[in-house]
């Protein structure tokens, strides 16, 4: 991929180095996907003109495979709650004087 240039001067490397490491940041979460293509950010820094400008540029370093959780196959979520059982009442046991009467 060629190199992308940011539009601003910079006038000491300091901040230069600083908007590179914020644009390397800030594209690679951009770039990046939970899965799919991965990216790396790659930055330089020229002198033009008595002044510094940030270069930045993606590179493709392969694919993430594995489980996205949008099939919902696998037991990834909470527990539902489940019905309770139905409590059966027992009769006492009868006892042979309630039999006579």
């Amino acid at each position: 991929m060629q190199w992308v240039k940011v539009q601003t001067l910079y006038d000491s490397e300091e901040k230069a180095q600083l908007t590179a490491s914020i644009v390397a940041t800030t594209e690679a979460r951009l770039a990046n996907q939970q899965r799919g293509s991965q990216y790396e950010v790659e930055t330089k820094i020229e002198k033009v003109e008595g002044k510094w400008q940030v270069l930045w540029r993606k590179v493709f370093v392969g694919n993430k495979t594995g489980c996205g959780g949008g099939c919902e196959s696998c037991c990834n979520k909470l527990p539902t709650k489940k019905n309770k059982g139905k409590v059966i009442p027992f009769r006492k046991p009868s006892t042979t004087e309630e039999l006579r009467s």
